[in-house]
């Protein structure tokens, strides 16, 4: 197609936040890098507008658009519809009348609602590559983009979808177009892993069922992974262009295939590229390792598996269809620490019809974990709704209020506990007792603040044979000692 390069397509990252708070990392926009990826390769001009680090981004966006062939807004439940919304006005009462499409994990759960939006002139279901590169095609030919596969739309009252679009093994799509970013710098992180991490996925979707997560419903449980060639490719690339000396691997699940896993650590130390990583792992499945496996992973430089157990409640992992065991989780944790390998789980109280009974079974687990690796090196969420799964409907049956529109749905928050049954008690006294986790059980982090002061040993000395205490006899009433560490910590942060 001739002049391709002259044709702009813009697209969105909504800011991931309704009030800015702190938070160390900032991570590259790895959707809106997969979507722009064939349409660079094509010759398009995509604009990738990250509302997060962008300042100005709500200007740029509109100036953008004046030229483009299309908006496309990606965007997860919580703040970024809201965004997303604020950022589709701004662009129509601009006078602009470039269609505006919606993509991600919320418009393809809930397609149809979202495409009655009057800021939505179409939702891309599912995979999105091949979809808003046909969009684009068509749009630039003067065509009408309506019977476009993958494609959900609302026209003169009547919602339209249009067959689903196949899933395409992704080794057939162009390397993700880091070098595309505007200072692509500044998503070089320093962290464990280490002191310039980027953001990475070497697969899509996740062959699991769980009940309370999003993938399932946007990729069918269909599990497509790159060839250990395709990320080899990619981590000196990355390694190249930035110096990376970490990865962080976003893949919903890295360790589907034992022996993918192992090649592509192999090949990273046959071409010495061995620098820091970590990726998701399902507890069943490091159990299972070979010795040949953990030790290819550890060579390449694996910093920790992260590992979301979510309960220590076989009734609740049973509810949640997570197909694990309580004993799973502790097994894994003894098969890393075995190998000298990090572990890191994330798990999850204040599920729906959840019994104070349940939620100590998985505090029991918890504590396990951390006796077998050493530390408490666990990170404790509150359960936060999303639409569209069982542990969803069972919310709505005791009092979540389910949003009706996409504007409903702007105003609606993913954050932990804004649950009609999850009481500010309830939420103190998992706070509370994550404390006395933390510090009776004192990992790297904790002696890290130690060693920062005088004044910040003292203090992490004095929790920790608190908390210890509090451990060993399992006692946690009257938290005098909770209200005082916790006034004493600011003090300390500013020392």
């Amino acid at each position: 197609m001739k002049n391709k390069a002259l044709k702009k397509v813009v697209l969105l990252y909504p800011r991931n936040h309704y009030q800015k708070i702190y938070h160390p990392w900032i991570w590259a926009p790895l959707p809106l890098l997969a979507v722009s990826a064939p349409l660079f390769a094509e010759g398009y001009d995509a604009k990738i507008i990250d509302a997060n680090v962008e300042p100005d981004w709500m200007r740029l966006l509109v100036e953008e658009s004046r030229d483009a062939l299309l908006l496309g807004i990606s965007c997860m439940t919580g703040p970024q519809i809201y965004h997303g919304l604020e950022a589709a006005r701004a662009v129509r009462e601009a006078g602009l009348k470039l269609p505006i499409i919606w993509g991600g994990y919320h418009p393809s759960i809930l397609p149809e609602q979202t495409s009655q939006n009057r800021y939505v002139d179409a939702v891309v279901r599912g995979q999105g590559e091949l979809t808003m590169l046909e969009l684009a095609g068509r749009l630039s030919q003067g065509e009408d983009f309506t019977g476009v596969d993958g494609l959900t739309f609302t026209r003169d009252g009547e919602t339209v979808s249009n067959p689903s679009r196949p899933v395409e093994d992704i080794n057939n799509f162009p390397r993700l177009p880091y070098e595309k970013l505007d200072n692509p710098r500044q998503y070089l992180n320093s962290m464990h892993v280490g002191t310039r991490v980027i953001n990475y996925v070497s697969s899509q979707g996740c062959p699991a069922r769980c009940q309370f997560c999003a993938e399932p419903l946007v990729y069918g449980r269909r599990w497509k992974a790159y060839t250990p060639d395709r990320v080899l490719s990619d981590l000196e690339f990355l390694k190249s262009f930035l110096d990376v000396n970490g990865v962080m691997y976003f893949d919903s699940t890295y360790f589907v295939n034992e022996r993918r896993a192992r090649e592509i650590s192999e090949k990273m130390v046959e071409h010495d590229l061995k620098f820091g990583w970590a990726a998701n792992a399902r507890a069943p499945q490091l159990g299972k390792f070979s010795e040949e496996t953990f030790d290819s992973l550890k060579k390449s430089g694996l910093w920790a598996f992260l590992v979301g157990a979510e309960s220590g409640s076989a009734t609740q992992l049973k509810t949640m269809q997570k197909d694990i065991e309580p004993e799973d989780i502790l097994e894994a944790a003894r098969a890393a620490s075995s190998h000298g390998m990090k572990i890191s789980y994330s798990f999850i109280v204040g599920f729906p019809g959840e019994s104070e009974e349940e939620v100590e079974e998985t505090w029991t687990v918890m504590e396990e974990v951390s006796k077998i690796v050493g530390e408490y090196n666990s990170q404790l969420h509150f359960y936060a709704a999303t639409p569209g799964n069982a542990l969803y409907e069972r919310a709505v049956e005791l009092g979540l209020q389910s949003p009706g529109s996409l504007e409903e749905w702007a105003s609606f928050t993913t954050v932990s506990g804004q649950l009609p049954w999850m009481s500010n008690g309830f939420q103190n006294r998992m706070k509370q007792r994550e404390f006395y986790m933390v510090y009776g059980y004192p990992s790297e982090w904790v002696g890290r603040r130690a060693a920062k002061s005088r004044l910040r040993r003292t203090y992490v000395s004095l929790a920790s044979s608190l908390s210890s205490a509090r451990c060993r006899h399992q006692y946690w009433g009257l938290p005098i000692d909770w209200w005082l560490l916790r006034g004493l910590r600011g003090a300390v942060s500013n020392d």
